[in-house]
């Protein structure tokens, strides 16, 4: 279990750091562009492609790491105040569905990549294939989905902890 924390947790490092440089590339951009068009009257055509890519990652890899923290779609105000033995089961059955959930998002992500791959489709302006920018679509799933047997196996040693306190 701790080697699987530790994992856990340098991916969440990676993920903090991914967000952070992407925060970075789009502040960058959408900057860039306003100056550009402003100032020298040139538009950079090609930051909306980028910075609605990047939208896309950054808007996963923040929902797994909320996932991490139990802060996605969670509505605890009926399960907190339901008995501690029943609180288990409710949690592994909304770990379940969100799992399941998260599992079609992947399926779809990776049908999109594969089918762009072999259509060889490319971007308008930066002329780059779209898998690559698709491909955040599969990558978020993945940690969301490590991020809520994550989450679910702390609660559960949490709830094991308690027992042992009494």
């Amino acid at each position: 279990m701790k080697a699987y924390k530790k994992l856990m947790d340098m991916l969440a490092f990676a993920e903090e750091v991914v967000l952070v440089l992407s925060t970075a590339v789009i502040l960058v951009l959408t900057v860039g562009n306003v100056f550009s068009r402003k100032v020298i009257h040139q538009s950079w055509s090609f930051t909306e492609e980028l910075v609605v890519a990047v939208f896309v990652l950054i808007t996963l890899l923040a929902a797994a790491l909320a996932c991490r923290k139990g802060e996605l779609v969670n509505l605890n105000l009926v399960s907190s105040n339901l008995p501690k033995p029943v609180q288990k089961p409710l949690m592994l059955v909304n770990t379940v569905l969100c799992i399941c959930f998260t599992g079609v998002l992947f399926r779809y992500g990776m049908d999109k990549v594969l089918t762009q791959m072999a259509n060889g489709k490319r971007t308008f302006v930066l002329n780059w294939p779209e898998w690559i920018f698709w491909a955040f679509v599969p990558i978020g799933a993945v940690c969301m989905i490590l991020h809520f047997v994550e989450f679910f196996l702390d609660f559960c040693q949490n709830k094991n902890d308690e027992k042992e306190d009494n």
